[in-house]
């Protein structure tokens, strides 16, 4: 099965991410390419921390759900410096709620 993507806003995006603890996450990855710090944190806690203090200082360049298996990634890229990744179990609850069209 080929991976399925819905393209997302970056207003929309916000919303999603202030919400994605409701969705079951499975793991978070960040990775900023400007800083050393994303690389000393260890619980997926702390890295959604970190990711909140990124998306409320930057802005988002591309946002999009891409479904592999019974996974939902949820992946955010900001400023061709930092990438976002919120992996998540629920994510048919996350397309209904938030209304995502295929893109």
């Amino acid at each position: 099965m080929s991976p399925v993507t819905y393209p997302i806003t970056p207003e929309k995006a916000r919303d999603i991410f202030d919400a994605i603890a409701l969705y079951g996450i499975v793991s978070v990855d960040v990775e900023n390419a400007a800083s050393i710090l994303d690389d000393m944190l260890e619980s997926d806690n702390e890295k959604l921390r970190y990711a909140r203090r990124i998306l409320d200082n930057g802005k988002i360049d591309k946002a999009v759900l891409v479904l592999r298996g019974d996974e939902g990634v949820f992946i955010i890229k900001m400023e061709n410096v930092v990438e976002i990744r919120v992996t998540v179990r629920n994510y048919s609850r996350l397309i209904e709620e938030f209304a995502l069209s295929q893109g």
